[in-house]
């Protein structure tokens, strides 16, 4: 079994396993329900290996490999000849999510390079990271928010204590994966039909970018330093929003009853970025913070679509200026108490795929952490995320997600989880529109 792991990473990392090899990982089961009355239903259902590769040939060479097999959704057998291939009863896949090699003292005693497919996550926030936009996120599980996509990129690393100097240039644009679409509702706003219109079809086009290096590529710069204790630094992309922006929206009728058939377009607009954060601690407290001013290109949103005499009429609307730049920034801090339990909160405004100093929306994370049993049982029953859409009226514009768990280690490498995702609100935000999705889980995890 050990040559065909071997085998396996030969392949991602060429010519880097003479060495001995390192291999850790886990296996995990996670299940989830969608707790709605008679409507509820099973909605996730994973299992999942996770092996991570690593190695050092060399003093001035290390290597590293993540590779992630998952069975994951259910069967999709419509026919008995369906169930004759085996994937439509099981359902699995194979991810490289990591794959790079890391050369120490290149050319010079203090530049590391780190080449290949790999995560590059910037910020001191927890989670909620305004500066980290070279690594896409991973959206395919809406409630593990902050997950990020491995990107093929070049790092160098330049150590001059106490400064640093980061060069990050990635190659191929990557974009983020959505969730399905029963949460992907969070995101995009429901068409805004003229009254008596129905959609009969709906056609969903996006534009990614063309295959040249000057439409692709994106490239960051990142200045990090200590100071009385303090990490502090300055960053500035050149990229693409890794989240599609819509720019157009066709509405077209195709009887005489009012149905319609309607046609959108989406691409990732280029973004530059100009970011800061710190962290450190004041008094046993940590503090930490982070913002991005993004510098926008102009984008603007074309709807055609008839009005309730039939005219066809086009509308143009500034979506995004480039005279316009916004701020999204994080704000946190954390504590643990003589008694063990652990406080964390944060203010956030503005999520990724806010755009706009307009659409900027807050928000407020809580968690409070209890260990009991000598940390074999861990309790987080107040883990808390709201919003405000609009601080006029917030009894009617606002959001709450509340996600009690249980943390149960009965042995060294073995981890139970049970908890719930709760979800009310009203106006339009991101926890409102998914307030029946309510749902309860459970992970059963074992590390090796």
């Amino acid at each position: 079994m050990r040559a065909v792991w071997i085998l396996l990473l030969s392949l991602c990392v060429p010519g880097l396993v003479s060495a001995e090899l390192e291999v850790n990982g886990y296996v995990e089961t996670y299940l989830r329900y969608w707790a709605h009355g008679d409507s509820g239903r099973w909605t996730w259902n994973e299992n999942r290996l996770q092996l991570q590769f690593e190695g050092m040939p060399s003093e001035g060479l290390h290597y590293y490999a993540e590779i992630r097999l998952r069975g994951c959704g259910f069967p999709e057998a419509s026919s008995a000849a369906d169930l004759q291939r085996p994937e439509s009863a099981f359902p699995w896949s194979l991810e490289l999510r990591e794959a790079y090699a890391d050369l120490y003292g290149f050319l010079h005693p203090d530049l590391d390079l780190r080449v290949g497919r790999q995560v590059i996550a910037w910020g001191t926030a927890d989670k909620l990271n305004p500066t980290s936009n070279l690594s896409p996120y991973d959206l395919e599980d809406f409630l593990e928010l902050g997950e990020r996509l491995g990107v093929d990129a070049l790092r160098a690393i330049f150590s001059a204590e106490p400064w640093s100097i980061e060069v990050d240039l990635v190659p191929v644009f990557a974009p983020a994966v959505l969730p399905p679409p029963e949460w992907s509702r969070a995101f995009f706003d429901p068409p805004d039909l003229p009254p008596g219109l129905r959609i009969g079809a709906f056609r969903d086009i996006l534009e990614l970018p063309s295959r040249k290096l000057s439409e692709t590529s994106e490239a960051a710069l990142k200045l990090s330093t200590t100071l009385k204790g303090w990490d502090l630094s300055i960053s500035y992309l050149y990229g693409r929003d890794c989240f599609p922006t819509l720019v157009g929206v066709e509405v077209v009728p195709v009887d005489t009853s009012g149905t319609v058939e309607i046609t959108s377009r989406s691409y990732f607009p280029r973004i530059r970025v100009l970011g800061a954060d710190f962290s450190g601690s004041l008094r046993k407290i940590g503090i930490w913070g982070e913002g991005a001013l993004f510098f926008p290109e102009d984008v603007v949103l074309t709807k055609i679509q008839p009005t309730p005499s039939g005219a066809i009429v086009r509308t143009d609307s500034t979506v995004l200026s480039s005279d316009k730049p916004f701020f999204r920034y994080v704000l946190g801090a954390d504590y643990t108490f003589p008694d063990g339990t652990y406080l964390n909160f944060q203010y956030a405004h503005g999520l990724f795929h806010e755009r706009g100093s307009d659409d900027l929306h807050d928000y407020f994370t809580l968690r409070v952490e209890k260990s009991f049993l000598n940390d074999e049982l861990k309790l987080a029953p107040m883990t808390l995320t709201a919003t405000v859409s609009d601080w006029k009226a917030p009894g009617e514009n606002y959001g709450v997600a509340w996600a009690p768990e249980l943390i149960y280690t009965p042995m060294d490498n073995m981890e139970v989880k049970l908890g719930a995702f709760v979800l009310q609100g009203e106006g339009e935000n991101i926890f409102s529109r998914l307030k029946v999705r309510d749902e309860i889980y459970a992970r059963f995890k074992v590390s090796f």
